[in-house]
């Protein structure tokens, strides 16, 4: 179980299976919500689509942790030509990205809405949810702002006070190039970093599937439900047989 960060709710994620796996691979875009959608498929203990963004992409990196290890690489290239790896750990960067409440921050009538001394206007932390439904808007951070802010505008104060409550996680992050020393800056998108390593895990499936079935003569839908570790290690068994014979 892993505990959100700013909600506090525990979570629990499974790793993808098989038909999650095909999901992945037949996604025309692997965007935020289709990384939703997957996250709903894997979790329980909360309804995903009301968490706000912060704890949203903290349980992706909860399951990227899970899948692939502490460890986060991030490429980018430098301008003396050379790739560099960008690596930290998720933990320490959660850690470094830790909410915090806000002194004079009250809780308003309304579930998740808040108030902060001497501001008209009462404010609720966007989710997902909303991120995702004004993603078509002309003016997205406009249609934001008239759902998660009520009897007033965001000002400086109550957008500062939000920020708190639940930094940003997606966005740039820096390292030096170990060949020249120049400081990089390198935007990372949770989800679509989160996917994209999920997406290269699943893209054995088909192969998986076709040697199973091959060898044992199982459908594939009977493939489909072994957990993966399961299936990876009935087709070393089967692949080793062939080998050997």
């Amino acid at each position: 179980m892993f505990r959100l960060p700013v909600s506090g709710l525990r979570l629990d994620v499974r790793p993808p299976g098989g038909a999650d796996d095909l999901m992945l691979l037949e996604a025309p875009v692997l965007d935020r919500a289709f990384a939703l959608a997957l996250l709903e498929r894997l979790s329980e203990g909360a309804k995903v689509e009301t968490l706000c963004i912060h704890d949203f992409e903290a349980a992706l990196l909860h399951l990227h942790s899970r899948m692939f290890g502490p460890s986060i690489s991030a490429d980018a290239h430098c301008r003396c030509g050379e790739r560099v790896d960008i690596a930290f750990r998720s933990a320490d960067f959660l850690r470094h990205r830790a909410p915090k409440r806000p002194r004079n921050l009250t809780a308003r009538d309304g579930e998740g809405w808040y108030g902060i001394g001497g501001e008209a206007a009462q404010f609720r932390l966007p989710t997902i949810g909303d991120q995702i439904a004004v993603a078509t808007e002309a003016d997205p951070a406009k249609a934001l702002a008239a759902r998660c802010v009520r009897g007033g505008i965001a000002t400086a104060r109550i957008e500062r006070a939000m920020a708190a409550l639940a930094p940003v996680l997606s966005g740039p992050i820096e390292g030096r190039c170990p060949h020249c020393g120049e400081v990089l800056t390198v935007k990372f998108d949770i989800p679509s970093f989160v996917l994209g390593e999920l997406r290269v895990q699943a893209s054995q499936v088909c192969e998986h599937v076709h040697v199973l079935a091959a060898h044992y003569h199982w459908s594939e839908k009977e493939i489909l439900a072994l957990p993966n570790w399961r299936r990876q290690h009935y087709v070393d068994m089967a692949v080793a047989e062939r080998g050997g014979g």
